[in-house]
């Protein structure tokens, strides 16, 4: 083994002159792309993913509507709808009045089938419910 003595002092590793200077400019010539410029990227590239999703949500909405208008259109009733398109509603809203009101709801609800039912048959079943007697002689 040598002697700690017998090492030179002197280093035999040099640095070239001016190597940190030029150390840069050499890796970035060497790198591919170093001459473009930067690509701009556009507003559709930005939001395209968005878009697309806009666009399906929309498709798949309006597919479905269609489906279910088309799966339903056959299923109304179609005396109902006869007699909505007999109604002009302008002249009928025009027209109302509490009267006419009660005369059309009084038509509609009492039939020929309707059981007679006196007004002790009223109160009892009013009782029955819990409803206090002076409200019940209130509306009597």
């Amino acid at each position: 083994m040598k002697k700690l003595n017998d090492i030179p002092v002197k280093n035999p590793f040099k640095v070239p002159d001016n190597y940190f200077e030029e150390v840069n400019r050499k890796i970035i010539s060497a790198t591919p792309g170093s001459d473009k410029e930067a690509r701009k990227i556009s507003i559709y590239n930005r939001f395209r993913t968005s878009l697309l999703i806009a666009a399906s949500v929309t498709g798949l909405i309006i597919i479905s509507y269609t489906t279910i208008k088309l799966l339903t259109h056959d299923k109304r009733n179609p005396q109902v709808s006869e007699i909505l398109r007999e109604i002009d509603p302008d002249s009928y809203i025009n027209d109302i009045d509490i009267s006419s009101l009660e005369e059309d709801a009084s038509s509609l609800i009492l039939s020929d089938d309707v059981p007679d039912v006196s007004k002790k048959d009223i109160v009892e079943y009013l009782l029955q419910e819990n409803v206090e007697l002076n409200d019940i002689y209130e509306h009597l």
